[in-house]
């Protein structure tokens, strides 16, 4: 299985993931309702940082495949798969806008680590951007694996180095 056959499946199966992305914007919608600033302690609060790792980490995937798609591959955007490409990440955006109007993301278990995921991947695409566009490496060209396995050592040695600044 590909990239592109998993992306494909995602257009494919239209039901599943907008099943799944409904029941997430429902379940925030109910604790819109339901959930106060006074009852907002343990099992809740897990099962919000799960709500929220629920919708982020697709939402993520996608921002990163249209970010991919549009400067790397330089597809056209009216073209893509609108389930695979956009229906993730605007999901996120109103989970994430429900969530925060019932309670402020600092008091979610693990929203400081995701948002620190966010900066690190932004950044690790930047840089993978600009020396992909300085003609860093010729075997980039036509191979996404390889690719894929610079944005991930980049990655992995951002992460090192911000876990040594910040000690």
């Amino acid at each position: 299985m590909t990239v592109q056959d998993f992306i494909n499946w995602f257009g494919d199966n239209p039901n599943v993931v907008l099943s799944y992305f409904v029941i997430i914007i429902a379940i925030s919608l109910i604790g819109l309702l339901f959930v106060k600033q006074s009852n907002f302690k343990p099992p809740i609060n897990y099962f919000y940082g799960i709500l929220i790792y629920a919708v982020t980490i697709p939402g993520l995937l996608a921002l990163i495949l249209i970010l991919y798609s549009f400067f790397f591959l330089r597809t056209n955007l009216l073209q893509v798969d609108l389930i695979a490409y956009f229906v993730p990440l605007i999901a996120m955006i109103i989970t994430l806008i429900i969530i925060n109007k019932t309670i402020p993301m600092a008091q979610i278990p693990g929203f400081g680590k995701l948002s620190g995921l966010f900066i690190l991947v932004i950044i690790t695409f930047v840089i993978t951007y600009v020396l992909q566009r300085m003609f860093f490496g010729v075997f980039f060209v036509g191979r996404f694996q390889y690719l894929i396995v610079f944005f991930l050592a980049l990655l992995f040695g951002l992460k090192i180095a911000w876990d040594r600044i910040v000690k």
